[in-house]
């Protein structure tokens, strides 16, 4: 299972959480932060802005309960500061940066979304303590109402987000496929979004394919199917909704593989949004030079918090 939540790691986290927001002794001098081996270095993430590397921690996050959660979502007090150097050692990975005022943070931020080349990327997957990538194994998808729910809360965001930018780049009849649409909320809330606009989502565990269809069969054509067969379901595809090339859903080598073969199912001029729960694997600008794709933007912001999350939206060229 996923990252299980220790005592030891619990108090890791509310420590991190209490260093990460507070203000440095001294300002623009360079600092030392050591992350350990084992979980924690998947959530080592860096911020890459006009040229400038800032390098950040991704901490638990508190619900509006005050409860600790996971969430995609960054808060600018999670970064450390502009990276200088890093290094792996006996001790874990340590990072080299210069301590940085927490309005500077939010600066950095906010030039960030403004900056059509910024992302935010992650080098360190999921890892197991021998050192291979984690991956969820196939039961852990099936559906479950506790799964659900936790899932389709933890995406609401990303759900706006996407309605709002496919409202505007749209024509009616265009066809939207949700290739691992897991729960079936996601493509739903497209459909109602998006009335004049045809819906479909397949996955590959029969369980949560038939609770989609329970709930959300009305407006969403439903299919089961694996995505890593990478077939159009019944046409091609204007937009693909990527939300599964992630961490712990798959290896980096497995995202990379199957992405340009997911590409063919769309159609030229089709866009491509590539986001997730946890962070995505490939390495979108190398894929992109290989895939004729164009990279439109790399992150975008939480609406209603202002926090930063990795959401690539990709448009397919003619070769």
């Amino acid at each position: 299972m996923p990252e299980p939540m220790t005592r030891q790691r619990l108090r890791r986290e509310l420590e991190l959480e209490n260093l990460l927001q507070a203000e440095p002794v001294a300002p623009g001098s360079w600092a030392r932060f050591v992350e350990p081996r084992g979980v924690g270095l998947n959530h080592i993430f860096i911020l890459r802005c006009r040229g400038r590397d800032w390098v950040g921690r991704k901490t638990l996050q508190r619900d509006e309960h005050a409860r600790l959660r996971l969430d995609s979502r960054l808060a600018p007090w999670m970064l450390l500061g502009p990276l200088g150097q890093l290094h792996w050692g006996d001790e874990g990975l340590v990072l080299d940066y210069r301590a940085t005022r927490q309005a500077d943070k939010v600066a950095a931020f906010a030039d960030a979304l403004g900056a059509p080349d910024s992302e935010i990327y992650f080098p360190f997957p999921a890892l197991r303590r021998n050192g291979r990538e984690f991956v969820c194994p196939p039961d852990y998808w099936a559906f479950t109402e506790g799964l659900a729910s936790k899932l389709d809360k933890g995406e609401a965001h990303l759900r706006h987000h996407c309605c709002t930018l496919l409202r505007s780049w749209l024509k009616p009849g265009a066809v939207i496929h949700d290739p691992a649409c897991s729960t079936g909320t996601f493509i739903h809330q497209l459909a109602l979004a998006l009335p004049d606009s045809r819906c479909i989502g397949s996955d590959r565990s029969p369980s949560m394919i038939e609770a989609a269809r329970n709930r959300y069969g009305r407006s969403v054509d439903f299919r089961r199917a694996d995505a890593a067969d990478a077939d159009p379901v019944s046409l091609y595809y204007d937009v693909l909704v990527l939300r599964f090339l992630n961490a712990e859903v798959m290896t980096r080598s497995e995202a990379e593989q199957l992405l340009p073969r997911l590409v063919e199912t769309l159609v030229v001029g089709g866009r491509l949004i590539v986001f997730g729960h946890t962070p995505v694997l490939p390495a979108m600008d190398y894929l992109a030079s290989r895939c004729a794709l164009t990279l439109v933007s790399r992150l975008a912001s939480c609406s209603v918090t202002g926090q930063l999350f990795q959401f690539y939206v990709l448009t397919k060229d003619s070769r």
